[in-house]
């Protein structure tokens, strides 16, 4: 006898569960539209970039501010201005912090790539 997962239990008495079955990922691309080598390669390109432009200076920001302590005049205001005005200036460091979620990506994809075709070869 199979049993259930702790979060699809009901509670005792009551007619259904607080909790839906994990989606997978292929079901979540499914419903998103984007089923295509394609248009998953560009899905997964935008939530990368998003990250990159949206939370990875504000990553940066609490890492050093975590491990270096605060000085005077910083902001997360600050942090976003210095990065968003480093890609305008051509700034290797500011581009290197934008896309670095879609290099990590397309690094595991190659080291998954690298990893599948030496298991042919053994």
């Amino acid at each position: 006898m199979r049993t259930r997962a702790f979060y699809s239990r009901a509670a005792p008495g009551a007619a259904f569960g607080l909790h839906s079955p994990p989606m997978r990922a292929p079901r979540i691309l499914e419903r998103l539209g984007l089923t295509g080598r394609w248009s998953r390669e560009l899905g997964l390109a935008g939530v990368a970039l998003a990250i990159g432009f949206g939370i990875m200076p504000a990553l940066i920001f609490f890492a050093g501010s975590a491990a270096l302590g605060r000085y005077e005049g910083a902001s997360l205001a600050r942090q976003y201005g210095s990065v968003f005005g480093g890609l305008a200036e051509g700034s290797a460091a500011s581009w290197i912090v934008v896309l670095g979620p879609y290099g990590l990506c397309l690094l595991v994809k190659g080291m998954r790539l690298w990893w599948r075709l030496s298991a042919r070869l053994a």
